[in-house]
């Protein structure tokens, strides 16, 4: 088996060692919020320290957050989850592992529309199936055509990363219609479903084909609405069966998740720092609009305003051919910028920003980037 590692990873961890070896490095390469996780649900996990909640826990998750997230996703989509549908892992990641490996045979292929996360691909590898991509961009012919040809399951991320894209309505229920003209399963990674900038949030397929739910996976977790990614908390919701081939694998692997992280999520999915969560979602906004209009006058680079997530996707238009890994790493090392290629993301010409920092950063960051842009293309 031959694996890729994560390029995500791999910039972040160079930029990282630069940093301690003295160099000035600015880093737009993060996936994660760069806030502390609110007063309140950090109190919850000391609260559950002192209490002596330090044991294990059953390998799906105690049954207070289970129960809460099945009736936080009931009412999200209108559709009846309970706690037996729900399996609570070391992360979204850590979740979205359980559930491909839980359906995918050896030689099945899997539909990933472009751009994918970085790790999808890998995990479909990892358990023994073929990944297929979309010549164009998802859409109903696109489906029913991965269906004809063998794929027996499909990876939706909404809103995407790495490029923040939110579907309008139409384009979601025609997804969703196609799909339900298939037997193909459906897993739906929805982690960045509370970061979204515009009125409505995000149409998903269960908004218009709620029969899917029977071959529909929901992922999400409290890492980014939260500022929680080291807590490391992911949950799916699936049927009974699904859940259950995911929990049987989780106890054989890492078993329970972490049980002092479990309360505080709890405590986050309870609201008990909403007031935080609005505030972190309005300096996103805000970053965001800094961010595109730092960038949207540089000719070189053309994207779409996020409407979602905590990235942009900028396109390079100074080559035609271009490595983007050679070209962050050239950036890293002659700039100290790091920022992720768009190759990890099937996306080759692209490069992925993140405004999950400071605003002196996101300045520094896109000021960097046009310097380098100039020096090295003579634009």
């Amino acid at each position: 088996m031959s694996l890729s590692p994560s390029a995500t990873l791999q910039l972040s961890a160079k930029a990282k060692e630069l940093k301690k070896s003295g160099r000035d490095i600015v880093s737009l390469s993060a996936g994660q919020p760069d806030f502390p996780t609110p007063a309140p649900i950090a109190g919850a996990g000391i609260n559950a320290i002192r209490e002596g909640k330090t044991g294990y826990t059953a390998s799906t998750g105690i049954p207070e957050l289970k129960e809460a997230v099945a009736r936080s996703y009931s009412a999200r989509r209108n559709i009846e989850w309970k706690s037996e549908n729900v399996v609570v892992s070391n992360g979204a990641k850590h979740g979205l592992a359980n559930l491909i490996r839980s359906a995918i045979n050896p030689g099945d292929r899997v539909l990933l529309p472009r751009p994918y996360w970085v790790s999808y691909p890998e995990m479909v590898k990892a358990s023994g199936g073929i990944p297929v991509y979309p010549k164009e961009n998802i859409n109903p012919e696109e489906i029913l055509k991965a269906s004809d040809q063998g794929a027996v399951g499909i990876l939706i991320n909404y809103p995407s990363n790495p490029s923040g894209y939110v579907p309008s309505e139409d384009e979601i229920r025609s997804i969703a219609d196609a799909i339900v003209e298939t037997d193909m399963w459906v897993i739906s990674d929805d982690i960045y479903e509370d970061l979204v900038y515009i009125e409505g949030g995000t149409p998903h397929i269960l908004d218009y084909r709620p029969e899917l739910k029977k071959r529909t996976a929901v992922v999400s977790g409290v890492s980014k609405t939260y500022a929680m990614t080291g807590w490391r908390i992911g949950y799916s919701l699936t049927n009974v069966e699904w859940a259950k081939i995911s929990g049987v694998l989780q106890a054989h692997s890492t078993s329970n998740p972490c049980s002092i992280s479990q309360w505080a999520a709890l405590a986050a999915l309870e609201g008990k720092a909403e007031s935080e969560r609005k505030e972190m979602h309005r300096c996103f906004l805000r970053r965001r609009d800094l961010m595109c209009s730092l960038l949207s006058v540089e000719d070189d680079l053309q994207f779409e305003r996020p409407e979602g997530a905590f990235y942009v996707f900028p396109r390079l238009t100074v080559c035609t051919e271009i490595d983007t890994e050679s070209f962050c790493n050239e950036l890293l090392d002659n700039e100290g910028l790091a920022v992720i290629p768009g190759s990890a993301f099937g996306a080759e010409g692209y490069i992925r920003l993140s405004f999950a920092a400071s605003d002196d950063d996101i300045r520094e960051g896109v000021k960097r980037l046009r310097r380098f842009l100039h020096r090295r293309y003579n634009t």
